[in-house]
C-alpha cells in the first residue's frame, strides 16, 4: 500500500502455515527473528500485525483517526493498492504509532518514507548492515529503498477495514489455536507478544 508523504496536513494514504508453528511462536515470544520468508513466514506476518477492526465503508479513516488520538505520536492514513493482501484489503485505515529503530524485528508491518517521497506500508523481512528489507505480502520481491531510522515513519499498531479477508481469518484462527497449545507447553510463555499500543503501516 502507498500512501503520500507522511505528515500532519495529510491524512490519506494513496499461504501457507510451517511445520512446527508451536515452536515458532514460543520463540518470536522469546527472541527477535532477523529473516523472514513471506512464502513460509506468513503465520508470523498475521500474528505480528493487527487484525482489522471492521467498520462500515466510508468510515474507516475516521475510526482511525479516533484511535490515533489516542496513542502519543500516532497517526491515521488509508491504503490504495493491493500489495498487502490478503493480509489488509485496499482501503484499509491504519494507525501508526512511533518505534525505536532497535525494536524492529522481521514480520512487523512499518510505514516508511521511499526515495520517491511516498510513505509505503510493507513488512519487514530482512536485517541488512544499512536497514532493514521491507516487502508488500502480495509482492513477488522486496521493495528497492532499505527501512532505516531516519525513513522510518512507525509501525502499524492498529487497522480499520470494511471487510477482512478469509485467508486473514483463517490464518488468525489457527495462530490461535496453536499459541494456546504452546502456552500450556512452554508454561504460558508461548504466546506471541507486541510490542505494545503506543509502539505498534501497509503499502
Amino acid at each position: 500500500m502507498t500512501i503520500p508523504a507522511p505528515g500532519p496536513e495529510r491524512r490519506s494514504w494513496t499461504v501457507r502455515i510451517v511445520a512446527g508453528l508451536a515452536l515458532m511462536l514460543g520463540s518470536l515470544a522469546m527472541t527477535g527473528c532477523t529473516v523472514l520468508s513471506m512464502e513460509g513466514d506468513f503465520a508470523t506476518v498475521v500474528a505480528l500485525a493487527p487484525a482489522p477492526t471492521v467498520v462500515p465503508a466510508g468510515q474507516e479513516l475516521s475510526a482511525a483517526e479516533h484511535a490515533a488520538n489516542r496513542i502519543s505520536g500516532g497517526q491515521a492514513y488509508r491504503g490504495l493498492g493491493d500489495s498487502m493482501m490478503p493480509l489488509y484489503v485496499t482501503g484499509t485505515a491504519i494507525v501508526v504509532a512511533p518505534c525505536d529503530f532497535r525494536q524492529l524485528r522481521a514480520g512487523m508491518t512499518v510505514l516508511y518514507v521511499n526515495h520517491e517521497g511516498r510513505g509505503v506500508a510493507h513488512v519487514l523481512t530482512s536485517r541488512m548492515i544499512g536497514g532493514w528489507t521491507a516487502r508488500g505480502v502480495a509482492n513477488a520481491a522486496e521493495d528497492p529503498d532499505l527501512v532505516t531510522s531516519r525513513n522510518l515513519v512507525g509501525v502499524v499498531a492498529q487497522a480499520f477495514a470494511s471487510a477482512d479477508t478469509t485467508v486473514r481469518r483463517n490464518f488468525a484462527g489457527q495462530l490461535a489455536a496453536m499459541s494456546g497449545q504452546t502456552q500450556l507447553a512452554l508454561g504460558g510463555v508461548g504466546s506471541v507478544q507486541s510490542i505494545g499500543s503506543a509502539q505498534v503501516r501497509t503499502n
